[in-house]
């Protein structure tokens, strides 16, 4: 029995058959639908929280980044991942209504303390703004604030004026059935 299996292996050793990979020399060729790390494209997000709401554990907050984009997110609210809890559902890919949060290929994740595995947007971001496209969109974020201020004073306006308008017409309306009482 121990003759055989020695002649087993080295029959296998000869012959050049892979019986085990060199996982840190070799890596396999993953599948397309493998899910690994997130990916955040930032200038898609709109920061809506639907990752976040859809989480079955809770692994998913929305924290502050200051570069991405003013126009489209307001609150400029991003997603953090704690990948200690994350099973890698996809979930929350399935869930984004912008399609900016995607998985990659990427798995290997280690760290020395918990707080190492917790990927925050600066961590997970691609397609970052540079310092003067910031500037410009926040300048564009401030125009249309403006816009937005102007047509609702403007919207107010109209409306004042409209009850105005309709008020004096009550006031003339009734005054006109009362002479042609008067009158009868």
């Amino acid at each position: 029995m121990v003759l055989k299996n020695l002649k087993m292996t080295l029959k296998r050793s000869v012959t050049g058959v892979e019986v085990t990979r060199l996982y840190p020399e070799k890596i396999m060729d993953l599948p397309d639908a493998e899910r690994g790390v997130h990916v955040l494209d930032i200038r898609k997000c709109i920061g809506c929280g639907a990752c976040a709401r859809i989480c079955p554990n809770d692994c998913i907050k929305l924290v502050a980044y200051a570069r991405g984009n003013p126009v489209k997110n307001k609150k400029l609210q991003y997603p953090q991942i704690d990948y200690g809890r994350c099973m890698f559902c996809g979930l929350c890919v399935d869930e984004c209504p912008a399609s900016c949060l995607t998985m990659s290929k990427v798995f290997e994740i280690a760290g020395w303390n918990r707080e190492d595995i917790v990927y925050d947007p600066v961590d997970i971001a691609v397609g970052a703004y540079n310092d003067q496209e910031l500037a410009d969109l926040a300048e564009e974020a401030r125009k249309a604030e403006e816009e937005k201020k102007r047509k609702a004073a403007e919207a107010a306006k109209a409306k004042k004026e409209k009850a105005a308008k309709a008020a004096g017409e009550g006031e003339k309306g009734s005054g006109e059935k009362a002479a042609k009482k008067k009158a009868e």
